[in-house]
């Protein structure tokens, strides 16, 4: 209140206590393992997409169903655990489905409240929600391509699997380094929004991530001095981990942000 000329410095004092809290090494770890699945498990998915959309000679279904994949792109994330929450209540689709498949040996339940479910669903939802419009980009980088070497290649007789193979993947790849090299720095930064709105009391002590752990001590009980030394620290990892996987791209692939 009182200014940063004149308040007290306390130096490390609030760096020390993120590090010295009580489980925020599982909190680091947890947040880790999530960024690295939906980072590298869900990388893939909008470069297959881009190329499957690519492959569409229906000029008007191939806009149709692009713009339903983008779609839930501009839903909120409330919005989206508010669906998640109903397609897989006890009454909800899923389970219905469940009970056509199994018979009348299955037994109802809300997969929500079981933590060994929630990094699927989280991976999931990220997917559902993002992986049309993230494939907007390697639309547009297969749209660069020169069309003279599909002809070429299908003078040679290359079918279409081997044209993507060999012309269209080879084309992108320095779309495909940089975008990644772009995600790398999220690995320690998993969507808060996301993480929250999915916990409840049944699977919060399991699921306690970095962004929801500082927000329940920082925030919720006032302590904004700590929040603030927190995000100062995630900016950094952040920031280092950018320029690393920059310099390992630039390194092996010749491909670089700068």
């Amino acid at each position: 209140m009182a200014g940063i000329m004149s308040s007290p410095w306390v130096g490390l004092k609030h760096f020390k206590t993120i590090f010295t809290y009580p489980n925020m090494l599982q909190a680091v770890g947890r947040t880790f393992i999530y960024g690295c699945v939906i980072v590298f498990g869900g990388f893939p998915f909008p470069i297959i997409l881009a190329l499957l959309f690519n492959e569409l000679r229906n000029m008007k279904f191939k806009k149709v169903v692009q713009t339903i994949s983008y779609m839930p792109y501009f839903l909120s994330w409330i919005s989206v655990i508010g669906l998640f929450y109903s397609f897989l209540a006890i009454e909800g689709t899923f389970n219905q489905i469940m009970a056509k498949i199994v018979g009348d040996g299955y037994e109802a339940k809300n997969i929500l409240m079981d933590s060994r479910y929630f990094l699927p669903i989280i991976f999931i939802s990220h997917l559902w929600k993002n992986v049309g419009w993230s494939s907007v980009l390697f639309l547009a980088a297969i749209a660069g391509i020169d069309p003279s070497l599909y002809e070429a290649a299908t003078m040679d007789g290359c079918g279409r699997i081997r044209q993507i193979w060999s012309i269209t993947l080879p084309c992108i790849k320095g779309t495909v380094i940089i975008v990644l090299v772009m995600s790398l720095g999220s690995l320690f930064n998993t969507n808060f929004e996301q993480v929250y709105g999915f916990q409840n009391v049944y699977t919060q002590e399991q699921t306690e991530i970095i962004g929801t752990l500082v927000y329940r001590q920082g925030i919720e009980n006032g302590k904004y001095s700590l929040s603030t030394a927190f995000g100062l620290c995630q900016g950094v990892v952040t920031l280092f981990l950018l320029i690393t996987s920059n310099a390992i791209s630039k390194r092996l692939f010749d491909s670089s942000i700068w």
